[in-house]
C-alpha cells in the first residue's frame, strides 16, 4: 500500500496525530531501519500526543479564562504576599483532586485575577474540567435559568466543573436570591469540585458583606475547612504601568 493512501486511510479514520506522523516520516528515510514495534509506537504516541493537545485546547477555550496567564510567567516574590514553595505545590493542582478551595484577597490591580487564571491554566494542563465566571455573570444567568425553568440544569452543570474560578466577590451588594444562589452552588460542589474565591474583601470581611448570619454562616463554613487564603500585597500594578506609559510619551 502506498504511503499517500495509508495518510489519508488515517485521516478518514480521525487519527490526525498518527498521519502526521506518517507524513515525516516519509521525510525520513532512517525511520525504515526502525523495528517495526518500535515505529508503530512512534506513530501511536503521536496520535496520543495530539489527541491530548486537542483536549487541552477544548477545556481551555470552554473554561473562559480571562487572562492567558502562564504559571511559568508568575511572579512570585514575597514582596507581593506570595510564598514561592507554596504556589510552586499549588501550581501541581493536588488540591484539586482533594476538593479543596483557595481564597485570593488584595487590593485593586494586585494581580488577583491573573494569579487565578493561572492556577487555572495549570488545573487545566492536568485535564481539570475549568470554569471562569465573574460573581456577577453567574448570579445573572442562575437567574436567567430560573425564569427559563432551566436552573436545575445550569446547577447540574455548574456542579461537574473540577475547578470554578469566581471573581469580583463583594464587589457589588447582593440580594436575597443571589445570596441563596451563591449558596446553592458552593453546596452542590460540596465533595465534587474545588473553587477559587476572587476578591477585594479580606476574608474576615466576608461575614459583614453577605450579611445574613445563615447565609453566611453557611457560606463561610463551606470554604473554612481546607482553604488556602491567598493575601496580595503591593500597589495597583495597573497604575503602575499607566505611570511608565505616560512616562515614556
Amino acid at each position: 500500500m502506498q504511503h499517500h493512501t495509508l495518510v489519508e486511510m488515517a485521516r478518514e479514520l480521525r487519527l490526525a496525530g498518527l498521519a502526521d506522523a506518517l507524513e515525516l516520516h516519509a521525510d525520513n528515510p532512517t525511520i525504515d531501519e526502525l523495528p517495526f514495534t518500535e515505529r508503530l509506537g512512534m506513530l501511536f504516541l503521536a496520535e496520543r500526543e495530539k489527541r491530548h493537545t486537542n483536549m487541552i485546547n477544548r477545556l481551555l477555550k470552554a473554561s473562559k479564562l480571562k487572562h492567558a496567564a502562564l504559571p511559568e510567567e508568575a511572579n512570585l516574590s514575597v514582596e507581593r504576599g506570595l510564598d514561592p514553595a507554596n504556589m510552586r505545590e499549588l501550581y501541581k493542582c493536588a488540591w484539586i483532586g482533594k476538593g479543596w478551595n483557595i481564597v485570593i484577597s488584595g487590593k485593586t490591580g494586585t494581580g488577583k485575577t491573573w494569579i487565578a487564571c493561572s492556577l487555572g491554566r495549570a488545573a487545566i494542563r492536568l485535564t481539570h474540567k475549568t470554569k471562569y465566571y465573574r460573581i456577577d455573570d453567574l448570579l445573572y444567568e442562575m437567574n436567567l435559568a430560573r425564569k427559563d425553568g432551566l436552573l436545575f440544569k445550569l446547577r447540574e452543570r455548574l456542579s461537574k466543573y473540577a475547578l470554578m474560578i469566581l471573581d469580583d466577590f463583594g464587589v457589588r451588594s447582593m440580594n436575597q436570591q443571589a445570596k441563596a444562589d451563591l449558596l446553592q452552588v458552593l453546596d452542590d460542589r460540596v465533595g465534587k469540585g474545588s473553587t477559587i474565591f476572587v476578591g477585594q474583601r479580606p476574608y474576615n470581611d466576608w461575614h459583614e458583606f453577605i450579611d445574613d448570619p445563615l447565609i453566611a454562616d453557611a457560606v463561610l463554613d463551606r470554604l473554612s475547612s481546607n482553604r488556602f487564603h491567598i493575601k496580595l500585597k503591593g500597589d495597583s500594578k495597573r497604575r503602575s504601568e499607566a505611570k511608565l506609559s505616560e512616562a515614556g510619551e
